[in-house]
C-alpha cells in the first residue's frame, strides 16, 4: 500500500470544544502522578512517578524499536533540508519523541518535538543539525541515535515553545513552526566540547556522547526501571529539572535507559562546568521535600492559556508556559501519550 502523506490541507485550528479537552486530558494526567521511587548518585535524582488508573496499554511502537525493525524509515526532505526530513511509517504506528536523534544522512539531527507517526502514512519532521561541519553529497540511511542530553533538551524546547508563541501571534491562521535556532544550538554544542576539553571533526554533539559512553554505561547500570512506573522527574545540583510522563508503562520501561543517559549526560556537563569555575557549586544535593509538587502545580496552573494545534503527526499538540516552567505534550485518541515539563522562566512571545 502507498503511504498517505499528510501536509499542510490538514485544519490550522481545531474547535475551541477540542482545545478545552486536550488541556483536560493534560490536566488530568499530570494529577494522576505521584512520585513512587526515589533513586540518587551524588546530586543526580532521579523520581520515578506512577500515574496509577491513568495508565493503558500502548497502541505504538517507540522510534529506536520501529527502526530495528523496520517498521518506519527517515529519509532527507528532497534534496536535503537542514530543519526537516520525511519519516515513512509502514504496518504500525510509531511514537516519535523530542529529544530523539537520527544519525546519518546528510548530517545528525534532533526531532523537535513529539510525534505520532500513523501508520502508512509518509510525516514531515521537524528537526535541528547537530552536526555543523557535515553535509554529505550522497547521504547514507538514518539509524537511530541516543536521546540529546536533558540540558540540550531543555534548550530546544524552549526555543520551539518560542517559535510557535512567534507564529500564532504574527500568523494566527497558519500552521505553527516547531522550529529551534540553529545557530544556538551549535554555539552550544561548541560550548559542550569545551567544557569537555575535546575537538570534534564534524562539530558533532555525537562525538561527546561516544567519549562519555563507558561513564554513562555504569551510571545507566545504577538506575534500573522500577517497575510499573509511568514518568520520570530529574533533580540535578538540588533543583527539578524535568519531567517526562507516558500513557503506558511499557512505553517508560523501553524509554528509561535513554532518559537515564540523557540526565547523566547533563549531570556530567554540569560538573565540568563547575570544574571549570563557570558554574557555582551546588549548596544541596538533594531537592526539597516539595519541589516534584511545585513544578506540577505550575504547570496545571498554566494550562488554561496552553496554545493546542493540530499536531504535525496524529493528534494534537499542546504547548504551556509559565512561572519557573515550560513543557508540551502529545494528546491522541483521549490520552496525554507523552508530557514533558521543564523548570525555566516563561517562554517569551
Amino acid at each position: 500500500m502507498t503511504p498517505a502523506t499528510r501536509d499542510a490541507d490538514q485544519p490550522k485550528r481545531q474547535p475551541h470544544e477540542e482545545s478545552a479537552a486536550a488541556r483536560h486530558v493534560v490536566t488530568e494526567a499530570l494529577t494522576s502522578a505521584k512520585p513512587l521511587v526515589t533513586m540518587s548518585r551524588e546530586d543526580l535524582v532521579l523520581i520515578a512517578l506512577d500515574a496509577g488508573a491513568a495508565a493503558q496499554g500502548a497502541e505504538y511502537v517507540p522510534f529506536a524499536d520501529a527502526v530495528e525493525r523496520e517498521l518506519v524509515e527517515v529519509h532527507e526532505l528532497d534534496g536535503g533540508s537542514v530543519p526537516a526530513l520525511t519519516a515513512v511509517a509502514k504496518g504500525s504506528d510509531v511514537l516519535l519523541l523530542d529529544g530523539d536523534t537520527v544519525v546519518g544522512g546528510k548530517q545528525n539531527r534532533v526531532v523537535n518535538i513529539t510525534i505520532w507517526l500513523a501508520a502508512s502514512t509518509t510525516t514531515t519532521i521537524p528537526v535541528t543539525c547537530l552536526e555543523a561541519g557535515r553535509w554529505d553529497r550522497a547521504p547514507g540511511r538514518f539509524d537511530s541515535g541516543r536521546k540529546v542530553d536533558l540540558a540540550m533538551r531543555e534548550k530546544l524546547h524552549r526555543m520551539v515553545n518560542e517559535n510557535v508563541h512567534r507564529s500564532a501571534e504574527f500568523a494566527p491562521e497558519a500552521s505553527p513552526a516547531y522550529v529551534a535556532d540553529q545557530s544556538a544550538v551549535w554555539e552550544e554544542i561548541g560550548r559542550k566540547h569545551a567544557r569537555a576539553g575535546m575537538r570534534s571533526e564534524t562539530a558533532a554533539l555525537h562525538d561527546l556522547y561516544a567519549r562519555e559512553a563507558d561513564e554513562l554505561a555504569q551510571i545507566r547500570r545504577a538506575f534500573p526501571y522500577p517497575q510499573g512506573a509511568c514518568g520520570l522527574a530529574v533533580a540535578i545540583g538540588g533543583s527539578v529539572m524535568a519531567l517526562d510522563l507516558f500513557d503506558a508503562p511499557k512505553t517508560l520501561e523501553h524509554q528509561w535507559p535513554r532518559l537515564v543517559e540523557a540526565a547523566a549526560s547533563a549531570w556530567l556537563d554540569e560538573r565540568r562546568a563547575v570544574a571549570l569555575g563557570t558554574k557555582a557549586k551546588v549548596a544541596h544535593r538533594y531537592p526539597d521535600p516539595g519541589a516534584l509538587d511545585r513544578l506540577l502545580d505550575r504547570a496545571r496552573g498554566v494550562l488554561g492559556d496552553a496554545e493546542v494545534h493540530p499536531s504535525v503527526g496524529a493528534g494534537y499538540d499542546v504547548r504551556m508556559s509559565g512561572e519557573k516552567v515550560h513543557g508540551s505534550a502529545l494528546v491522541h485518541r483521549g490520552r496525554a501519550v507523552h508530557v514533558a515539563l521543564f523548570r525555566g522562566e516563561p517562554v517569551s512571545a
